[in-house]
């Protein structure tokens, strides 16, 4: 295993050890086995190290979404029904999960949030306009309007930021699901599948 690896790994052992946020670069370098100087060589600051692990992390969890999505052929609607069913139902570490959670690792959870939005907002936005060809959708802007839909199941829905009630969490997902048909003048209960069936294991 190359130094980077090692040097990742053993900010995740920080994470899991809830030790990560406040861990310095020596802390980093001490747990890998390595100088300060050769952390320092792959990477220029623990930020640097943070970004790197979650994006080893979650690039393998949208790349899988990528690669199914591109093997069915369904209507713009469907396809972002199952993005959001592959998404959730890729496998990511449960420990590097929960670890995200930790009060104490909020930093580095802001950072996979960020994460995964820059990354799967792309992917909505060619489904929007997958949509305009169908003439299923109206929007001008797919790109604004894809993160205007993930931002409240990846910020607002999150248990580690909030905490609401089966019942709010069902009444913020119907209402997105109206405000996205609407603004897309997309056919009634179009978004329907966002909060119909809805159990809070499926948000996670």
């Amino acid at each position: 295993m190359n130094k980077r690896e090692l040097i990742l790994d053993a900010l995740q052992e920080l994470l899991y050890e809830g030790t990560a946020g406040t861990a310095s670069v020596q802390d980093i370098a001490s747990k890998a086995g390595i100088a300060k100087g050769g952390l320092y060589y792959y990477f220029k600051s623990k930020e640097e190290v943070l970004d790197a692990l979650v994006e080893r992390q979650y690039s393998n969890v949208i790349e899988t979404c990528r690669i199914k999505l591109a093997a069915v052929n369904v209507a713009a609607s469907e396809k972002i029904k199952l993005l959001l069913y592959f998404y959730r139902s890729t496998a990511v570490d449960q420990s590097i999960d929960v670890a995200l959670h930790e009060p104490q690792n909020a930093a580095i959870h802001q950072k996979s949030m960020a994460f995964i939005m820059r990354q799967l907002a792309p992917i909505v936005a060619d489904i929007l306009q997958q949509g305009v060809a169908e003439k299923i959708f109206v929007c001008d802007q797919p790109e604004q309007m894809a993160e205007i839909l993930l931002s409240p199941i990846i910020f607002l829905l999150d248990p580690g930021l909030f905490t609401w009630t089966d019942h709010e969490v069902q009444l913020k997902l119907k209402a997105l699901a109206h405000m996205l048909e609407a603004s897309l003048q997309a056919p009634a209960d179009s978004f329907a599948f966002l909060y119909e069936n809805w159990t809070q294991q499926s948000l996670k």
